[in-house]
């Protein structure tokens, strides 16, 4: 509980120095309706467009073991370790003015599309950023499905496209529910996307936070939408928490089936989600105008101080590894006495899921505005060490507490009867046996920290940048390819930093499995 006290305060203190009448004037003034309604049509669209974009590729993953469904797996990386800022960038560097889709028109003869900053380039970035969740959720959800109960629809005359109507959706309409909830609690909170590639023209509630505390000067006004929208974001993940309980959990053996048509829509899924990934990394280190490469330049950059981030770039990126660091060993440390605590404690698995809701339910920009109205007095690093461990403490949580629950600590009882001390087991036992757990937990925490950008440019854009701050300034100024470069660099690495270590831990598992 003193972590739920520790997320709620700075808002709660803030909400006190903005006060009623702030509030009042937030839901009263003229702007507020058109960027509430604006935002929940925004989140509503880009929902639709998500699942229907993901739906036929979460089919086929649930019906395959071939290395597309595995490609397929590795794209759900993509929703929550792919930094914003990269993302945003690829998409600059793609579906630009002057990008790769426009360059190739240009040169069949075709006139270049206006596609980015516009309300349809916003619903397209979260089409990219969500619709591998419904892999995730749904397909998972299918291919829980018992083999003998498809196998029978068939053998009763029942067709793929019947036997998805009627046996295999009713069954998934829980993981359909619980991807939609999430997809559009995302969508509603959404920063980079709506920032770099809608404009200014277009304002979300989470943009209107970020405009009205740096750009304005009203930071009653910045409080007062971050209470309301922390409101509406407890509304969806009490629904979230909801639809979870009611995703069926029988497991059965996955069915193989070939579904030619879903196959061939996985492939030009994969392409529309890896494009921008490894469209702007090839495409951001060469200069077509002067026909030249740029890692000179690139290098360059980290020799000299940059006027428009107010440090080198090398500074920048050391913020960003020792803070992310940093941030991975206390995120994890935590996490996991959370967790451990809540073996011995009556209610405790519900404690731990308020914990995570109520860090679910604030968004990096809120949380960097309560602090910075509230608690100024600490450290800029300070202070964005608490945001990036608070960032990520859902997910760290949710992982560690469910290892540690499903864990059999037989042996621990066998090592008191012996007499063993507490510092002991830890260090010679219950350490080494969840060291796995804890280097994934930790590696994770690392990746998203490095990605944070919408608090990370509220908390330490004039102090402390970090390396997503600086691309964003480079790609605001001349440095376009520059900024585009080290982009795609940020992205690989969070992505490839994930991915090794669920590859490690996977075959440690195997490991385990093996020797037991």
């Amino acid at each position: 509980m003193l972590v739920a006290a520790a997320i709620l305060l700075p808002l709660v203190v803030s909400f006190g120095f903005s006060g009623l009448d702030s509030l009042g004037e937030a839901v009263s003034s003229p702007s507020f309706a058109g960027i509430t309604l604006f935002t929940l049509r925004q989140a509503a669209l880009s929902t639709s467009l998500a699942l229907m974009a993901g739906l036929p590729a979460a089919i086929y993953f649930s019906r395959s073991r071939s290395r597309l469904s595995k490609l397929l797996g590795l794209t759900t990386y993509i929703p929550f370790f792919f930094p914003g800022i990269s993302m945003a960038i690829g998409f600059l560097a793609i579906y630009g003015r002057n990008g790769l889709l426009n360059s190739a028109l240009a040169l069949f003869g075709f006139e270049r599309l206006q596609i980015l900053y516009s309300f349809g380039a916003i619903l397209l970035g979260h089409v990219f950023y969500n619709a591998p969740i419904v892999i995730l959720i749904l397909g998972n959800a299918l291919k829980r499905i018992p083999s003998d109960l498809l196998e029978t629809a068939r053998i009763d005359g029942a067709g793929k496209l019947t036997r998805f109507l009627k046996v295999e959706l009713p069954l998934s309409v829980p993981a359909l529910v619980n991807s939609a909830l999430l997809i559009f609690s995302y969508c509603f909170t959404s920063f980079a996307v709506v920032l770099i590639l809608g404009g200014a023209q277009f304002a979300t509630l989470e943009v209107s936070i970020y405009m009205y505390f740096r750009l304005l000067g009203r930071p009653q006004m910045a409080v007062a939408l971050s209470v309301i929208q922390f409101a509406f974001i407890m509304l969806f993940g009490v629904l979230i928490s909801i639809s979870e309980r009611r995703i069926p959990f029988e497991q059965g053996e996955q069915y193989i089936e070939k579904k030619t048509a879903t196959r061939l829509y996985s492939l030009l899924f994969l392409v529309f989600e890896w494009v921008p990934i490894l469209g702007a990394f090839t495409s951001s280190f060469y200069d077509r105008a002067r026909g030249e490469f740029i890692f000179g330049r690139v290098a360059g950059l980290f020799k000299g101080e940059l006027p428009l981030i107010g440090t080198s770039l090398a500074r920048t990126v050391f913020n960003s590894l020792s803070l992310s660091t940093v941030a991975s060993v206390t995120t994890v440390a935590i996490t996991f006495y959370l967790a451990w605590t809540a073996r011995k404690i009556r209610g405790g698995a519900r404690q731990l899921k308020i914990v995570s809701l109520l860090a679910l339910s604030v968004t990096p920009s809120m949380m960097a505005i309560s602090y910075l109205t509230t608690i100024d007095f600490l450290p800029v690093p300070v202070l964005m060490l608490l945001l990036y461990s608070l960032v990520a403490l859902p997910v760290s949580l949710n992982y560690i507490n469910g290892q540690v629950q499903n864990a059999e600590l037989d042996f621990l009882e066998a090592a008191t009867l012996d007499g063993a001390s507490r510092a002991a087991k830890l260090r010679y036992m219950i350490l080494p046996f969840f060291k796995n757990t804890l280097f994934y937990a930790g590696t994770v925490v690392f990746a998203i920290s490095m990605g944070e950008f919408g608090g990370s440019l509220i908390l330490g854009a004039q102090d402390f940048p970090t390396f997503a701050v600086a691309i964003y300034r480079l790609n605001g100024s001349r440095y376009l390819l520059e900024a585009r470069f080290l982009s795609s660099m940020l992205g690989l690495m969070v992505i490839s930093a994930v991915a090794i270590a669920g590859y490690l831990l996977s075959r440690s598992g195997r490991s385990n499995r093996s020797s037991g």
